[in-house]
């Protein structure tokens, strides 16, 4: 009997081929490492006279940090084969052996069978030779792919194009020139003139900055446009920037690409208006204008390209030839609306807020005042005047002149109440007098604050003239710790302020003292007033306190010696 067929050599596992172990991981040191062969395969095509079988090209892949493989056909366009993705990437198994095909497994000449279909492979990249070679593995020549029945159909129907090119090459000579000039066409729009052009200035486009100032027609504006020339035919094209909030619709073409007249046309009725006479890159310079179709356009700028080409091919001076022209006008003011007098209804605040918005909003508060002076109130005694400015409107009585109030100021907001004791010797129930509120100054919008506020001052609230005469001890050390804030609570400007009036009336202030030992606030303030110095109680008060040290009174000379006043005889010894 004749011996049995000697049986396939099994495929050689992975793990067999005897390469070296890796000291890092196998994810790390292949990662991103993919070898690649080309393979193809035959696909029978019946019912064709033309073709019998098909040769269809993939790609192999071999992911090494999993070896993993992936089949890919290349696109070939008008092929009507859907191609691309083969065969998904995944551990291919070697029949039924259980095993995963590897980097050993793959050859270069040889097929290779993935579920049933056989590859034959061609070749290989150059780094999977490299990689394969430096692990051992002998890697065959490259093959070429097949001819296909279809390639060779195709070929026998295409044209001996080596000795009968078709088209013919345009002729490039004197003859052809005449003939073509002869035949009405310019010597400029020859083909081998705009062919050669065209290849040496292909996508060079000269940039200009350019302004249409139109104003002087009706609804005529300044409006900014680019001036494109195309080297490569002598056209020019205009785009309109689009400002924002211009009011304009988008519509950024202003000129279509083409050549543009540098004269007038002239209209002629028999035959088509045209012009012989263009203009050219030599026409546009920075600082010129240029005619659009009776329109001027001044140039007042260009991109770095368009300046580097005109110094490079034309010579031109970087300085001299691209002067810098600003064509900004100072914009004009933005008209502000005009805030109506107040009315006197509302707060001032909140009656603002119907001039800022068609909704008003109600005001925010200032929180960091709100929370610092949430419980700091300012107490004075006053009594109701007559106000010898004229800015009140109301006499009082002289019932009005003996009553007592009292004026809270609330540093929360600035706001000011009044209120009135009771005062059974004179009949007078009292109560509140004046609702807690913002109140404004005569004949102004802005309102009274805690520094308006001091023991001298005078309040003309709704009409009516308080003079604030005193105030508690509470006020009076709030107004000393912000001195900044209330200068005649402060000690150091009040007695900087008194000596600098004092200078010179040394005398006249010691004989208003009357020769007394002791004195107080009062007194202070009408020796002061008696020697002609301008003051107020509220720093007669602040430097009594300084020097009183809380007893009722203080000695007159230690005032003189505060304020820098001594008797004559103390000065000439």
């Amino acid at each position: 009997p004749a011996p049995a067929p000697a049986p396939a050599p099994a495929p050689v596992p992975s793990h067999a081929t005897g390469l070296p172990m890796s000291t890092l991981p196998k994810f790390l040191e292949f990662d991103r490492k993919v070898l690649r062969w080309n393979a193809f395969f035959k696909e029978a095509v019946t019912e064709s006279a033309i073709e019998n079988h098909r040769v269809r090209k993939c790609v192999i892949y071999m992911y090494l940090e999993d070896e993993s493989v992936y089949v890919g056909e290349p696109r070939q366009p008008n092929s009507g084969i859907p191609q691309g993705s083969f065969l998904k990437r995944h551990r291919i198994p070697v029949g039924d052996t259980g095993a995963f095909f590897g980097i050993g497994d793959i050859h270069v000449g040889e097929t290779v069978t993935f579920y049933g279909r056989s590859f034959f492979v061609v070749s290989c990249d150059a780094f999977t030779r490299a990689f394969l070679e430096s692990r051992g593995v002998a890697v065959a020549e490259d093959q070429p792919f097949p001819d296909e029945p279809i390639e060779l159909y195709r070929a026998t129907l295409k044209k001996d194009t080596v000795a009968f090119p078709y088209p013919p090459a345009p002729r490039n000579d004197v003859l052809a020139a005449y003939i073509e000039a002869s035949n009405g066409a310019p010597s400029h729009l020859l083909v081998a003139d705009k062919l050669e052009k065209f290849l040496a200035n292909d996508r060079k486009v000269l940039r200009f900055f350019c302004v249409w100032d139109d104003r002087g027609a009706l609804y005529g504006e300044k409006r900014p446009f680019v001036l494109h020339y195309y080297l490569a035919d002598d056209s020019v094209e205009v785009l309109e920037v689009a400002e924002p909030n211009g009011g304009r619709d988008p519509f950024p073409v202003f000129l279509r690409r083409q050549p543009l007249p540098n004269r007038k046309l002239s209209a002629d009725p028999t035959a088509q208006t045209k012009s012989d006479s263009y203009v050219t890159h030599l026409d546009l310079r920075i600082g010129g204008t240029v005619h659009v179709f009776g329109r001027e356009f001044f140039i007042h700028d260009a991109d770095a390209f368009t300046k580097k080409w005109y110094v490079d091919n034309e010579g031109f001076d970087p300085v001299e030839d691209f002067p810098l022209v600003d064509v900004d006008e100072p914009s004009a003011p933005i008209p502000q609306n005009a805030v109506p007098p107040y009315n006197g209804f509302g707060g001032l605040a909140d009656s603002l807020q119907n001039c800022v918005a068609l909704i008003p909003k109600p005001v925010r508060p200032d929180f960091d005042k709100l929370m610092t002076y949430t419980d700091t109130v300012l107490r004075f005694k006053a009594r109701m005047i007559k106000d010898e400015t004229g800015q009140s409107r109301y006499t009082p009585t002289e019932s009005d002149e003996a009553r007592e109030f009292i004026v809270s100021v609330y540093l929360a907001n600035d706001t000011v109440a009044v209120f009135e004791p009771p005062d059974r010797k004179k009949q007078i129930v009292g109560g509140k007098f004046l609702e807690r509120q913002e109140c404004l100054k005569p004949n102004s919008a802005e309102k009274y604050e805690a520094t308006d506020c001091y023991a001298g001052a005078r309040l003309i609230l709704f009409s009516r003239c308080f003079e604030l005469h005193e105030a508690d001890g509470y006020t009076y050390g709030f107004m000393e710790q912000h001195g900044p804030s209330f200068p005649r609570s402060d000690v150091k400007q009040v007695v900087a302020r008194l000596r600098s009036l004092l200078a010179g009336r040394e005398a006249a202030a010691c004989e208003a003292f009357g020769g007394a030992e002791k004195t107080d606030a009062e007194g202070m303030q009408r020796a002061l007033t008696a020697a002609g110095i301008e003051v107020v109680k509220q720093e007669c008060v602040t430097l009594f306190r300084r020097l009183a040290g809380g007893a009722d009174a203080v000695d007159v000379k230690t005032v003189c010696d505060e304020l820098g006043v001594a008797e004559p005889e103390e000065k000439t010894a």
